[in-house]
């Protein structure tokens, strides 16, 4: 199928300078421009949700997952103008689902719900939203649950992770 600015297409083939950048086979985003063989793509960051990458990639390396809406064509001019366009890769997933996480600073956010400086938590899940962990606070004294809160990436520090969630 042939590609159009603005189709939201799905990347075929892992290739090693995206890889760097954090994005791989099969992550979707959308065309922005079209130039020859060459396709400016805006990716989406399936695993921290809110995050994007906006790099050149040939377009045999590219599938259609959904033709483009024309609902959407002023909006991503708009972007296009932005600085947004400049930033080129993924920022890196700091923690995994069960890592076992301590928080490094004291915020009133985080305390209103009894959770304070240097208190540890399990991450709930494999992936964030914003930079933000799902987190899981726990009584080290009851093994009560204290709260579930989503926690900045910046305020976390890793503690502990299952040998078996390491990549090889």
């Amino acid at each position: 199928m042939k590609l159009s600015v603005y189709d939201n297409v799905e990347l075929n083939t892992e290739l090693e300078e995206l890889a760097e950048k954090g994005i791989h086979k099969n992550d979707i985003g959308t065309i922005f421009e079209i130039k020859g063989d060459k396709c400016f793509v805006r990716f989406i960051n399936r695993k921290n949700i809110g995050d994007y990458a906006c790099v050149s990639v040939k377009s045999v390396c590219l599938d259609v997952w959904e033709k483009a809406n024309k609902d959407k064509f002023a909006q991503w001019e708009e972007y296009k103008k932005t600085d947004r366009i400049k930033k080129n890769a993924f920022k890196p997933q700091k923690f995994l689902e069960y890592d076992l996480v301590e928080l490094t600073v004291e915020k009133e956010k985080y305390a209103k719900f009894g959770v304070h400086k240097g208190m540890q938590g399990v991450v709930m899940e494999d992936y964030c939203i914003d930079s933000e962990y799902y987190v899981i606070f726990t009584d080290k004294n009851t093994a009560e649950d204290i709260a579930d809160l989503c926690v900045n990436d910046d305020d976390l520090v890793l503690v502990w992770r299952n040998p078996d969630k390491i990549k090889r």
